[in-house]
């Protein structure tokens, strides 16, 4: 799993890049040259010699999982995994599907974040490459070898992010691009990236980053159709693997942002579970609402909760009820659920049907030891299912397990957006449109925002997405 970073290697909130004189070297230009707190450059890396590589490797672990969280929340915004319990107008944007490119949260907080992590992930691997074969770096080579695994490993994820939450991206910094990248070709980036960690890390015997890279390669080849892959890679992964982005209840700042805006903000929750009531948040209610309340996951209007909206009811996640709560980022859970699915498109239904019970079987007690749900009544708990052999109804079964077993993740996006693309399946999990009263869209992904189009040279102000995409449409 990866490790919570220490006091004073970074700013979480800040952009935690390797400094200003390392952006240069690298070429970097756009989104990442504004002002950022530097971490540790190449020299002072030579000047701290050995002891500067747990700085440098927990300043990467750590604007990682300051992405992490993000992500988590913004797809929760936009596939209606949750609503939007306050008044920012740049989260309401999201939350209603007509993102603006201007969007100042999207900036701040999900786009900016996401490039940092790749940005850093990618540096830390060459600075650290570079120091392989210094003697005086030997007596941490074990440490060395380590942080290029999940340097690589974290490139390879951020990498899947950005093909999954946008409807094309551009990279700056080791590995500038001079025009936007779809998402099918960042997918096959990824895979470049993963496939490289699993190699190193098996190598390094390091089993986490390994499996973590094999569970990344096989959801990348389920977005690209390639069922056959992702199933002979997913099998390869235990099932009570779990690979988490970690937190820490030391400061606020390192708190993971999920709990803090959606169960710990004191002055009212920003996010929540919509439960269909709210008018003003197009009656937006959460597709398995009331399996969720049943498990646990969701508390209906708990006392000593408010919304700071206020006419807005609490619905309370719990899965993230601590501020040093992990996210899960790669797990034998997802692997076992790419399993089934594969199945089902082959015709196996009795042996995805196995797979998903046995998910099933165990979930709450899971819940239960992971994230500390209380386990749920006996009429409440999850019974076996049956399928249908219908494809259709059968996938969408698989993805009603993955909002389960995936929640709050970040995998909801990723998943609408896999399947409503799926020209097999007739699947479409975004929510409807939002009435013209509250100027509704249909976004099912994000923009390069306003700042990256403004600042980097290889892009126009037209190409927030592809050619054809407005403010409402983006796909």
């Amino acid at each position: 799993m990866t490790r919570v970073w220490e006091r004073g290697c970074g700013s979480r909130r800040g952009l935690v890049l390797l400094a200003a004189s390392l952006v240069g070297i690298c070429g970097c230009e756009g989104i990442l040259d504004v002002e950022t707190s530097g971490v540790i450059v190449p020299g002072d890396l030579d000047a701290a010699g050995p002891a500067g590589v747990p700085t440098l490797v927990n300043g990467m672990v750590g604007s990682y999982n300051a992405s992490a969280d993000n992500v988590a929340r913004y797809a929760a915004l936009l596939t209606d995994e949750m609503i939007l319990g306050g008044t920012f107008p740049d989260r309401f944007d999201v939350d209603r599907r007509r993102i603006l490119s201007s969007n100042a949260s999207v900036t701040d907080e999900l786009y900016t974040p996401l490039h940092a992590a790749r940005f850093q992930a990618d540096t830390t691997v060459v600075i650290l490459e570079a120091r392989l074969a210094d003697p005086a770096f030997e007596e941490v080579l074990d440490q060395m070898e380590e942080g290029i695994a999940l340097g690589t490993l974290y490139g390879g994820y951020t990498r899947l992010w950005l093909a999954e939450l946008f409807c094309w991206s551009i990279l700056t910094g080791v590995f500038p691009e001079t025009a936007p990248v779809m998402p099918d070709a960042r997918v096959h980036e990824a895979i470049t990236f993963l496939a490289e960690a699993q190699t190193l890390a098996a190598a390094a015997g390091l089993a986490d980053i390994r499996h973590a890279a094999i569970v990344g390669q096989a959801r990348a080849h389920l977005w690209l159709g390639n069922y056959a892959e992702a199933a002979a890679l997913a099998v390869l992964v235990p099932r009570s693997f779990a690979f988490l982005s970690e937190y820490s209840n030391r400061n606020p700042d390192q708190y993971n942002q999920v709990y803090t805006l959606t169960y710990g903000d004191t002055e009212g929750l920003r996010w929540t579970v919509g439960d269909g009531s709210s008018s003003i948040r197009g009656n937006e209610a959460w597709e398995h609402l009331g399996q969720f309340i049943g498990l646990n996951l969701i508390r209906n209007r708990p006392p000593g909760f408010t919304t700071l909206h206020g006419s807005i009811p609490v619905l309370l996640q719990t899965l993230y009820s601590r501020p040093e709560a992990e996210i899960l980022m790669a797990s034998g859970v997802e692997a076992q659920l790419i399993r089934a699915e594969v199945l089902v498109r082959q015709g196996n239904t009795g042996a995805a049907e196995g797979l998903l019970n046995d998910l099933r079987s165990d979930y709450s007690l899971r819940a239960t030891l992971r994230w500390g749900v209380a386990p749920p009544s006996p009429q409440s708990a999850l019974q076996p299912l049956v399928l249908t052999g219908d494809l259709t109804a059968d996938v969408k079964r698989v993805a009603d397990e993955r909002a389960r077993e995936l929640w709050l993740t970040g995998d909801r996006q990723a998943t609408s957006r896999r399947l409503r693309r799926d020209p097999a399946v007739t699947i479409n999990l975004f929510p409807p449109v939002k009435g013209a009263g509250i100027a509704g869209g249909d976004d099912i992904a994000f923009p390069i925002v306003l700042r990256e189009l403004d600042n980097n040279p290889n892009l126009s102000p037209g190409q927030a997405c592809p050619a054809g995409q407005i403010s409402g449409g983006w796909s």
